[in-house]
């Protein structure tokens, strides 16, 4: 028995069953002008392993990336040009975020928050949402604050 060449041969077919589900969400970005081809979809798989082998997480499934493409898809600051590297950018922060809360947060809750500060707060600034937002949701975390909250520490 060859393990090498039998956990190829399943993560070849991983891939190729992530590429089909992630192509079937152009059903939802078509109403926005979207579209995610083969190798935008590759893009986005290739940039999801690389963030969880950089952040030391493991997921098994595609529900993160799926619900960020669901609600980048549907912001008004996003274009075809912009598209990819939205939801790369966002899945990083996610993860990033997670770990700086030890995973006590609910993965709707931090996906829910950072969608907030990126279309309500920073007008869809990736690197606000990067530095400022990341900071802010981590500090409410810390103090007790619901997640989306602005105001200030005093």
């Amino acid at each position: 028995m060859n393990l090498p060449k039998i956990f190829d041969s399943v993560s070849k077919s991983k891939k190729s069953n992530s590429i089909d589900e992630i192509f079937k969400l152009n059903a939802e970005l078509s109403k926005y002008n979207l579209v995610l081809g083969v190798e935008d979809i590759k893009d986005i798989i290739n940039a999801k392993n690389s963030t969880l082998k950089s952040q030391g997480r493991i997921e098994l499934n595609l529900d993160i990336i799926e619900f960020i493409i669901r609600k980048i898809g549907k912001s008004p600051y996003v274009n075809q040009d912009n598209l990819v590297e939205t939801v790369n950018d966002m899945y990083a922060i996610f993860h990033y975020v997670k770990n700086c809360t030890s995973d006590f947060l609910p993965d709707k809750q931090v996906l829910e928050a950072l969608m907030f500060f990126y279309g309500n707060v920073y007008n869809g600034s990736m690197e606000l949402v990067m530095g400022k937002g990341t900071e802010k949701i981590i500090n409410n975390f810390r103090h007790g604050k619901k997640l989306t909250c602005r105001e200030e520490e005093e």
